[in-house]
């Protein structure tokens, strides 16, 4: 329902008329939500283009900016790399509605115009991509972004020209005359879609963070899942998400209640992994109690409430550790300072875990164990409650079910990192 109520809002469409890097105006041009009319590009090379051999349009690589209302600006920025097999660009359904999805949700997106053929070879759309990675970092701060969040996706032919340049970013070169080189063209996250059976070199770049979607019945799943199985072994943080039915070339599934699913799981994705907010998160721990007595099995969630872009929060409750009822978070997990609005989710009313299971070391001994040690395991497994003990997942968003207000908790900055949670069901 969050990515929902986002895209109804109505808010305006702020959009930049920049000629070239040097030029880059601190005064945008806004146009209203619903305008026809399409940003002109910026060029990312306000001089001599390496290697070009002609004077067009197709000659000079670009991005076309599409940047979020101040209100909803999250920091975060998303290079979109339209697909095309490197012969054409899919720039309106990989590139357009792509950005304006993103822009919507508070992220700015760069739509990136690269050479392609039969002009150009794929050599050229690599260096166009590094190029517009590092554009972006390097004008951070006229685009209004931040230069530690700035990502990449890229769609089929695209996916591939992003994780060529990903995997092969270029470190930055700060003796450079021109200032776009002097920054890294490696991006914080990738997300490659539908493209690409790049594998990653451990001797080259960084590797990010990486969110992956394809179908089953897209043959470019054979060499997504080869990325992922190398991206998995270098133990690359990734987030795979393959369907079963679907065609290539599907872009962001707008209007398909099953495919057009994975671009709210992304932008989830984002969030959660922190790529939304700037502000530093924090390890947090504590006990859930329901009528006073620890949660036996179940989830308690933090959804903020005061900062743009904060990520959710949720910690599992298996009680598998020696505290009942606690949930443990790390700091690269855990909440950022603000307020949040609390809900408790209960899925068992008894539960005992095999790692607090007495009994469950001498299991073993039913096979070599002497007669009366089996006789005390088998006695005991017969004697156990396992019939259901819940009539329905119980779920408390306030302390008493008769309180007017939800159950609102803070986080501060600089605090004890804990927060214990009592909630009653009468």
């Amino acid at each position: 329902m969050f990515a929902t109520r986002i895209c109804i809002s109505v808010c305006a469409l702020s959009l930049l008329l920049l000629p070239a890097a040097s030029e880059l105006t601190d005064h945008p041009v806004e146009i209203s939500e619903g305008s026809t009319e399409i940003p002109k590009p910026i060029l990312l090379w306000e001089n001599a283009v390496p290697r070009a051999t002609g004077d067009s349009a197709e000659d000079k690589p670009a991005v076309y900016a599409y940047l979020p209302d101040a209100a909803k600006n999250t920091g975060a920025a998303i290079l979109v790399c339209p697909g095309g097999a490197n012969q054409t660009r899919c720039v309106d359904y990989e590139g357009v509605v792509i950005a304006q999805y993103f822009r919507k949700r508070g992220v700015a997106a760069f739509v990136l115009r690269y050479r392609i053929g039969p002009l150009y070879t794929a050599a050229e759309a690599r260096l166009d991509t590094q190029r517009g990675i590092q554009f972006l970092r390097a004008n951070a701060e006229k685009f209004k972004i931040a230069p530690d969040r700035i990502g990449v996706i890229g769609f089929s032919a695209g996916a591939s020209n992003c994780c060529a340049a990903t995997f092969n970013a270029l470190p930055g070169n700060p003796g450079s005359a021109d200032p776009v080189e002097r920054v890294s063209s490696s991006p914080n996250f990738l997300v490659p879609v539908y493209g690409s059976s790049t594998v990653p070199d451990a001797t080259k770049s960084p590797l990010p963070p990486t969110f992956m979607y394809c179908t089953h019945e897209d043959s470019a799943i054979n060499g997504m899942v080869t990325m992922y199985t190398a991206l998995r072994k270098k133990n690359v943080p990734t987030e795979i998400h393959f369907f079963e039915k679907g065609p290539h070339g599907v872009g962001f599934a707008t209007g398909d209640p099953v495919l057009g699913e994975y671009p709210n799981l992304l932008y989830n994705w984002m969030r959660q992994k922190g790529f939304l907010t700037a502000e530093k998160r924090v390890a947090l721990q504590g006990i859930v109690k329901v009528d006073g007595e620890p949660l036996p099995h179940g989830v308690v969630v933090l959804h903020p409430l005061d900062k743009v872009g904060a990520p959710p929060v949720v910690g599992y409750i298996t009680n598998t550790a020696m505290v009942r009822g606690e949930y443990k978070l790390a700091a690269n997990s855990g909440p950022v300072p603000g307020k949040y609005r609390v809900e408790v989710y209960q899925d068992a009313v008894q539960w005992l875990s095999n790692a607090n299971n007495p009994m469950y070391p001498k299991f073993k001994l039913l096979k070599n164990g002497t007669d009366a040690q089996k006789k005390e395991i088998t006695d005991y497994a017969r004697s156990r409650n396992l019939e259901p003990t819940i009539e329905d997942l119980r779920v408390y968003r306030k302390t008493r079910p008769t309180d007017a207000a939800d159950l609102v908790v803070e986080v501060k900055a600089g605090g004890n990192g804990r927060i214990d949670i009592d909630v009653f069901s009468k």
